[in-house]
């Protein structure tokens, strides 16, 4: 029998979550960074036909090198004060 989630779980991850638009001075550890990419990254694409390619950037010298290849909107999130990128 397949298993469903409960009104709570649908409730945070559906009708409730938001994109997040504002950071904290905290840092990303490594184990964050590796739990995030361990759920996502058999998340669904575009028919697998456009796989996602992930660069996690955290240094302000990484950050400004990635900036010329960001759309101008993109590029304003960037220059945040996201710990990562």
């Amino acid at each position: 029998m397949r298993e469903t989630l409960d009104d709570e779980a649908l409730d945070l991850i559906l009708l409730r979550a938001r994109t997040q638009n504002g950071w904290l001075p905290t840092p990303v550890t490594d184990d964050q960074l590796r739990a995030i990419y361990r759920i996502m990254r058999s998340g669904p694409t575009s028919a697998n036909s456009c796989p996602a390619r992930i660069l996690f950037v955290r240094t302000p010298a990484a950050k400004a090198r990635l900036l010329p290849a960001l759309s101008p909107g993109r590029s304003a999130t960037a220059r945040s004060r996201a710990p990562t990128s």
